[in-house]
């Protein structure tokens, strides 16, 4: 290969990449760069080009790479001669982007190095490579992945950037960590959502030898996140009905909805109240959860005149009635693809935008109210600050996050004793491996979601840290404003440091990746995991013994009390079977985060994973309990194709979105707060992650029956947007999976879990409705058929031993003269017609009648609890006709 291209230049041949891109009339060419190798581009087109993306034939990649092409590249060129170009050269020389033909491109994609051994260096070629774009096309359309969050700020700095054009920046440290915490919270939500951004095909009738529940879980990872304009129909509706209309007529669910996408002061709003409506003039969009982007369209083209009358949701296409503007106006190419492009709305990110106070004298009304060096203060005191009512908490400036004043990394350091004694429960545990020269992994994007301010102040759990005080105080300048957040000195790969945070009595520990040192290029990248690999084994090698844990017996679940903010916590994610003296480290709740994919097959022995399993597929992953950083690459792919759908995936992991916020982070002034800057939190609409347990809920009335009845119940009495199930692999089994968004026919059972989205502020109105829907009617028939054949098997019952009864009354009147009824003589007893009546014992008839009134009583009994099932159904039936279930 190294022969060939000097063969070229002695014969004067030039070879393709070196030539210039000949424009097609026929496609849009997109132009990816960065970090491109041959692994990552099969990847990339493989997602780019799926089945589902009815849109991407019309469009062809050009890479531009500062390497010749290997020969695993060229292989992939031949597999896609017609979709693929690639170029040498670099996107800092003018020339090469005359080359590839830059000014003429959709988008330039820009790809990071996750494994790079300086990826602030990485971070900061990538930037690098954004302003020579900007520079030579201003309103160049750019979306680039970066590692760091710290550094997004960075981006903010170049005048052209400009998110309303449609510039993405996609931080893979914040999601994966932002994913991490809600996992926390909701166990397996990180697969959950990490699901929604690959396109995957389901096919239903595939036979198959996998167990039902890896089908259950393969149908929910062929869903994807969308987002399109809403059709006529649905103007002036509110979000719930939207909602439902969209669950039961059309097959997919809406998550969310946005008014005016171009205006700048409009953000993603997830399950608002019902005052806010869709408004089709102002072109409303919605994000919707579905298989493919044909399923999607049918909130965008549903006709009142034409679709009404349709029950086959497939017939539910666009129509002569279309209106003009659902109807793109920008031609985007000549050719046989250019009708079909003009009909999807170019949806772009809205810009950042200025308040009525500026933030720049917010930071500086910050900067003179506090000394620069931070004081000690309590870490436990987030209600009592300056401006502030006591006993109420304090947020910071955009209201999203609790607040406390900088406190140094000393002020929260406790020893190992201290930690011990503190009988820590309920709490999060987050493992840190990195060392003192180690790259940050950026744990400002993992406290925050879990110091929302939609979280009561009575439900925040202690945050520990275990790792290197030196390495965390690298971090810490980023987490030095968040309450109930400590330091451990220790490590997790010692069992004793381990029991010294009370690792058996905690909701979740989290261990996280070990980046490399900077400037380490000779490590061996096979080797990323080796500490978290350990860690995880030492952790589900432990034993505890009751002396640990003084006080906890078995638990059972709670009743649910309202919304808890907080979705059931730990009691039912760690319901015991067995005495705590049997309690190990595989009933610790856990998750690993890793640096390579492939090394999941060594977390756990008990996993039955083939060799060669993709990491989608691996056991450890499906239960929530290993992430990695490899789901969000083809994000970008999703972010190209709905530019929008990044805002609303930030909004559900961070609860909301802040302009504010990111302008802030830029400034490097972190989280800012105090008098007259923080801000209440009922003035944000932020939204929640719940795992709610299904039996001890409301929700509890539809064990056993479909799946469509719960997401509706759960959306009209409870203001629950229901995204999909957590169930147990098998019945009693202490693994789960996920399965996202089931069928309507799927049956809810008992011991399942669903995950839901909750707006913190939203209050569910009850709906006067003067009639069932079949769901509801379903459930209530069902009781009532099922009553009727009680009452209809007691009614006989009773009827037959009313006849007994009856009979016995006649057959006990004998005649006292001193002779013996007929019924009487016995002629084993040897008795004459007149011999006197014997007064032993009881007669045969008395016995009877003792028998029938024993029976009499058992049937008042089977009566009077029918009674109270008749009461039950009776008020069952008053809650649904009145959308009144509290």
């Amino acid at each position: 290969m190294k022969a060939i291209p000097q063969i070229m230049m002695r014969l004067k041949i030039k070879p393709d990449y070196d030539k210039a891109y000949a424009e097609s009339k026929m496609f849009i060419h997109v132009i990816v760069c960065g970090h491109v190798t041959a692994k990552t581009m099969e990847s990339f087109l493989q997602e780019f080009y799926h089945p589902d993306r009815d849109s991407s034939e019309f469009y062809r990649i050009v890479v531009l790479s500062e390497q010749v092409p290997d020969e695993e590249m060229g292989s992939l060129q031949e597999r896609y001669f017609s979709k693929l170009d690639y170029f040498k050269g670099s996107v800092m020389v003018m020339k090469d982007l005359n080359r590839v033909r830059l000014s003429d491109a959709k988008a330039t994609l820009i790809l990071a190095d996750r494994t790079a051994p300086d990826v602030d260096a990485d971070d900061a070629a990538n930037i690098m490579r954004v302003v020579s774009v900007k520079n030579y096309k201003y309103d160049a359309q750019v979306i680039v992945q970066l590692s760091q969050y710290h550094n997004k700020a960075f981006l903010q700095n170049i005048p052209s950037w400009n998110p309303e054009k449609g510039d993405i920046v996609i931080c893979l440290a914040e999601l994966r960590l932002g994913l991490l915490a809600q996992s926390c919270i909701a166990p397996g939500f990180s697969s959950l959502m990490a699901n929604f951004f690959t396109t995957r095909s389901f096919d239903e009738n595939q036979k198959t030898n996998e167990e039902p529940w890896m089908k259950n879980y393969r149908r929910g990872t062929a869903l994807e996140l969308y987002c399109r304009p809403f059709s006529d129909a649905f103007d002036g509706m509110s979000f719930p009905q939207a909602c439902e209309f969209c669950y039961s007529k059309l097959k997919i669910l809406l998550l969310a909805i946005q008014i005016n996408p171009t205006d700048p002061l409009m953000t993603p709003q997830i399950n608002p109240p019902p005052h806010v409506t869709i408004d089709v003039l102002r072109k409303t969009v919605g994000y919707f959860v579905a298989d493919n982007a044909t399923q999607v369209d049918r909130a965008q083209f549903y006709c009142t005149k034409c679709h009404l009358g349709v029950e086959e949701v497939d017939l539910i296409r666009k129509c002569d009635c279309q209106p003009a503007h659902l109807e793109s106006h920008t031609p985007v190419l000549s050719g046989p693809g250019m009708k079909k492009l003009q009909k999807q709305t170019s949806l772009r990110q809205v810009s950042s935008i200025y308040d009525d106070e500026p933030v720049e004298s917010k930071i500086w009304s910050y900067i003179n109210q506090f000394d620069r060096s931070p004081k000690s203060h309590s870490v436990e005191d987030i209600t009592k600050l300056d401006g502030n009512e006591a006993g109420s908490p304090t947020f910071d400036s955009t209201g999203m996050f609790y607040w406390v004043p900088s406190r140094s990394i000393e002020d929260v350091t406790i020893s190992r004793k201290e930690a011990a004694t503190a009988f820590y429960r309920n709490h999060i545990v987050v493992c840190v491996l990195s060392q003192e020269k180690s790259q940050i992994c950026g744990l400002s994007s993992f406290v925050p979601p879990l110091r929302s301010s939609v979280i009561k102040p009575e439900d925040l759990q202690d945050i520990i840290l275990l790792g290197d005080p030196k390495y965390l105080e690298k971090e810490w300048k980023y987490l030095n404003n968040m309450p109930k957040v400590f330091v451990v000195k220790g490590t997790a790969l010692n069992r004793s440091d381990l029991r010294s945070v009370n690792l058996n009595t905690c909701a979740m520990c989290v261990i996280l990746g070990t980046p490399a040192a900077a400037g380490d290029k000779n490590s061996d990248p096979t080797m990323a995991d080796k500490s978290v690999i350990l860690a995880t084994l030492n952790v589900r090698a432990m034993k505890f013994s009751e002396e640990e844990c003084p006080g906890l017996k078995e638990e059972q679940d709670n009743d649910f009390v309202g919304m808890k903010q907080y979705a059931d916590k730990v009691i039912n994610r760690r319901k015991r079977k067995h005495s705590i003296s049997q309690l190990t480290g595989y009933d610790v709740p856990l998750i690993t985060d890793l640096v390579r994919d492939s090394n999941v097959q060594f977390l756990d022995d008990r996993d039955e994973d083939l060799p060669g399993t993709e990491f989608y597929l691996s056991q450890p992953y499906i239960g929530g309990s290993a992430f990695t950083a490899s789901v969000l690459d083809l994000l970008m792919v999703t972010c190209f194709f709905n530019p929008t759908v990044m805002k609303c995936i930030h909004t559900i992991i961070f609860g909301g979105a802040s302009l504010e916020l990111e302008r802030i982070m830029a400034e490097g002034a972190g989280l800012i707060g105090g008098a007259k800057i923080s801000q209440p939190a009922q003035n944000k609409n932020q939204v929640s992650v719940d795992l709610v347990t299904v039996k001890s809920s409301p929700l509890g009335i539809h064990v056993g029956s479909p799946y469509g009845g719960l997401v509706i119940d759960a959306l009209r009495t409870m203001g629950l947007v229901v995204l999909g199930i957590y169930r147990p692999v098998t019945t009693g089994a202490s693994k789960r999976y996920v399965i996202c968004n089931p069928p309507e026919t799927f049956i809810v059972e008992e011991d399942d879990q669903v995950y839901a989205l909750h707006r913190a502020n939203s209050v569910i109105q009850p709906v006067l409705r003067t009639r069932l829907n079949s769901n509801q009617r379903r459930l209530v028939d069902t009781d009532v058929q099922s009553l009727e054949k009680n009452l209809n098997a007691l009614a006989a019952d009773v009827s037959n031993t009313e006849q007994r009864f009856l009979s016995v009354l006649h057959i006990d009147r004998p005649d006292r003269t001193g002779t013996l009824t007929q019924e009487e003589e016995s002629p084993l007893l040897g008795r004459s017609e007149n011999r006197p009546l014997r007064p032993a014992g009881p007669s045969f008839a008395t016995l009877e009648r003792r028998g029938i009134d024993e029976e009499l009583r058992i049937m008042e009994q089977k009566l009077a609890r029918m009674k109270q099932d008749i009461a039950f159904m009776q008020e069952r039936y008053v809650k649904f006709a009145f959308g009144d279930y509290t």
